[in-house]
């Protein structure tokens, strides 16, 4: 009942505020002007009062966007910041890439290396590792490996430098929608006590980590079972895998990590799931089948990228929306994912990715 009278009370005042136009301000403005004095527009009073509530509109429309910047749900950017470090929280900044490299002498910790296809700088971390010094995901691209890195400082006897394999990808900053759920998380208490939600919470804050899955008493008694994906929605590497474990339960329950004394936890990956779909279309005119199979790919892969974790189920309704907005696609039928022509249900390890696109006429 509470709730839905402030709701009610917040948009009387929304309400109140977008009344506020320069028109019904210049009108009330003039009603105090006495009725003797010519009061039309362009008329020397009207002049005068015009620019004066132009300006008072311009302070009413910043009074109603504020509102929104206020407020954890509507917040965004600096402001959602400000919002959620009330309840100690900060956004997660942008994270660097780190690859297994191959040297051929051992390079110390420090040393820069240059790519020069892709602008990109590296830095060692001894033991044959490398961090990218850009963050994000720019320094994840699987066309770096194999190719040669030029050192920003002379290093005696190297002739061979090269990345090797991806250990931890960079991530970018984390996206307001993201960090709006953390704080709800945070708010409404969901993950206190080493409950499910907070040994989610602890997997993913661990670099390097996209999603995390829990199940509880996976192993029997006192087990607890979390599968991760990278940030980049993947299987997890080995690195990474020892990095959410170290920090959770390093020592099976000892409580040496954030784990409570007593439980037993084990990380594992995520498994690829691969999905083939496949579609009779007509085309629209001008088009290709090339243009098309490229518009649902690009499609799908987007929706599995925001179903890992999170659902399931693929739904042959959400391929034929794909091919109802792909402006390739005049008409299509006999849609199916993975040879079959319902909804197809992923194991609980499982992430969807795409292994085929077959179009045909």
């Amino acid at each position: 009942m509470r709730e839905t009278l402030a709701n009610k009370r917040y948009q009387e005042v929304i309400d109140l505020l977008q009344s506020y136009t320069f028109e019904s301000i210049m009108e009330r403005m003039l009603d105090r002007v006495p009725n003797d004095i010519d009061k039309r527009e362009g008329s020397i009073i009207w002049n005068a009062l015009a620019p004066a509530a132009a300006e008072v509109t311009q302070s009413y429309a910043w009074l109603e966007a504020s509102f929104d910047l206020v407020f954890a749900d509507t917040a965004t950017g600096e402001f959602l910041d400000k919002r959620v470090v009330e309840a100690g929280i900060e956004r997660v900044p942008a994270t660097r890439a780190v690859w297994d490299a191959c040297f051929n002498v051992s390079v110390p910790a420090g040393m820069r290396f240059f790519l020069e296809s892709h602008s990109i700088y590296f830095q060692s971390l001894g033991d044959s590792q490398l961090r990218a010094e850009t963050a994000g995901e720019a320094g994840n691209v699987s066309s770096m490996k194999d190719l040669p890195l030029q050192p920003v400082e002379s290093i005696p006897g190297l002739e061979t430098a090269q990345l090797v394999s991806l250990l931890v990808p960079g991530a970018e900053e984390e996206s307001d929608q993201a960090l709006f759920a953390r704080y709800q998380v945070r708010v409404r208490r969901e993950a206190v006590s080493g409950n499910a939600a907070h040994y989610k919470q602890w997997a993913e804050s661990v670099e390097g980590v996209g999603k995390a899955k829990i199940f509880p008493l996976a192993l029997g008694e006192g087990t607890v079972r979390i599968v991760i994906t990278d940030a980049n929605i993947e299987p997890a590497t080995t690195r990474l895998i020892s990095d959410v474990q170290s920090f959770i339960d390093p020592e099976e329950g000892h409580g040496e990590g954030e784990a409570p004394i007593g439980a037993r936890a084990t990380v594992v990956s995520a498994e690829w799931k691969d999905i083939a779909i496949s579609a009779k279309i007509v085309l629209s005119s001008g088009r290709t089948l090339e243009d098309c199979e490229r518009e649902v790919r690009e499609g799908v892969q987007a929706l599995f990228r925001t179903l890992a974790f999170e659902d399931p189920f693929i739904r042959v309704s959400q391929i034929n929306q794909i091919l109802q907005r792909s402006p390739s696609v005049f008409d299509y039928a006999e849609v199916l994912i993975d040879g079959q022509s319902g909804n197809l249900e992923l194991d609980e390890i499982e992430i969807p990715r795409l292994a085929e696109v077959n179009l045909y006429e």
